[in-house]
């Protein structure tokens, strides 16, 4: 690609050579550094594309082989400059086009954030918009080494962070830290709380003395492990010790679910009409939008997709703008009826999915039970989730 634009910019030419010496010619031509390619043979001989400065070269090689050349196609800017050079017009608008394009090519006009997946994308954008790097900036303006230094200095959850600028994007490129483990210092005394209600089921103490047994049932915030304990409980006046209570309990917990399925609702049915519109999003116009003509949506019910598209002069040079394609997909709503089977494998689905969203990893569900009611319009459902999970959480104790 890039061969190829500098040969197009310096201009060739397509020529034929014949001759008896062919295959003298191409070795002279090959020593005397002529850059030769896109050779073919004919029938009469062989047809090759040469630099213009490579042509005159090989005049003296046909001259020694004495094989024929001819030109057959000019190709490049040079001869494409001398076929219009007449016309002072076209000529100066395509120097301010250039000129243009020169100018464009030393701002930012697309910057790429990487790497982030808890850290909101949004807030790095705008960070880094208040670090001067937003759509638009002159680049003389920006140092990559300061943004990354910035990132990293005014967020915590960033490891590693690159800004890479070349032509005109940007790109941002980050690694998150891992989140800080949690250091428990066992000097500290800490009673053991529930962190939940539930049947206790199991209780398993390392320090601390037992407040509960197995199969008591304790409420939300209940002393489970105490962290004060009396060396000689059956001597009054005996100092207290103040322990780091520390303890694994699991208890039985039960979470109801209610909601109804209606008999009776509207599914979203596609038409298979559709519709296109495109517009132009010019970013060195302050985001100016242009609708193009063509097109339209005069759907009254529709679905729509947009894509944009940034054209660029390879990946390194997208230009100030911004292609927005929209595809509308017109649809109607169908009444619907849903038998009593339906709604209940309707019921079981919903049920599983807010077990998958809600409900920890860590947390074992060890039984659900569903009751369905029917009546005229729905079927009303009632849910209970059993689950089996640690519910000890440790609370300091202020030593008087």
């Amino acid at each position: 690609m890039v061969l190829a634009t500098w040969q197009y910019a310096k201009g060739y030419v397509r020529i034929k050579v014949t001759g008896f010496g062919l295959e003298r010619f191409m070795n002279m031509a090959a020593f005397r550094g002529v850059y030769l390619w896109d050779v073919q043979r004919t029938d009469e001989g062989v047809e090759l594309n040469v630099t213009i400065q490579g042509f005159k070269m090989l005049k003296g090689c046909a001259r020694k082989t004495k094989c024929r050349t001819k030109i057959i196609q000019k190709n490049g800017l040079p001869f494409l400059l001398h076929r219009y050079r007449k016309r002072k017009l076209l000529m100066g608008g395509v120097a301010f086009f250039i000129l243009g394009l020169f100018i464009l090519s030393s701002f930012v006009w697309r910057i790429e954030i990487e790497g982030n997946e808890n850290l909101a994308h949004d807030t790095v954008k705008v960070f880094l918009e208040e670090q001067g790097l937003r759509i638009g900036a002159p680049k003389f303006r920006l140092s990559d080494k300061s943004l990354q230094q910035s990132l990293l200095t005014n967020f915590a959850e960033i490891s590693w962070a690159d800004v890479h600028t070349r032509g005109t994007r940007t790109i941002v490129r980050l690694a998150e830290a891992l989140p800080p483990q949690e250091v428990i210092n066992r000097q500290t005394p800490a009673h053991v709380i529930a962190a939940s209600e539930g049947l206790i089921t199991s209780v398993i103490t390392w320090s601390g003395a037992p407040m509960i047994k197995q199969g008591d049932v304790v409420r939300r915030g209940e002393m489970l492990i105490s962290g004060i304990l009396e060396l000689e409980p059956d001597t009054p006046g005996t100092p207290l010790v103040y322990v780091h209570a520390y303890a694994e309990v699991w208890a039985r917990r039960y979470y109801p679910i209610e909601f109804a399925i209606p008999f009776t609702y509207s599914e979203k049915v596609f038409t298979g009409q559709r519709a296109t519109s495109r517009s132009l999003q010019l970013l060195f116009l302050g985001n100016m939008r242009i609708n193009l003509p063509g097109g339209g949506n005069s759907f009254a019910s529709y679905d729509k997709i947009t894509t944009h598209h940034q054209p660029g002069v390879s990946g390194n040079y997208p230009l100030p703008i911004v292609l927005a394609v929209t595809h509308y997909s017109e649809f109607t709503m169908v009444p619907r009826t849903r038998t009593i089977n339906e709604a209940k494998e309707l019921a079981d689905r919903m049920i599983t999915g807010r077990i998958i969203r809600e409900f920890d990893f860590a947390i074992d569900v060890i039984d659900r039970r569903i009751d369905f009611h029917e009546t005229p319009d729905a079927l009303q459902v009632r849910a209970l989730i059993v689950t089996h999970e640690r519910i000890d959480k440790q609370i300091p104790i202020t030593v008087p």
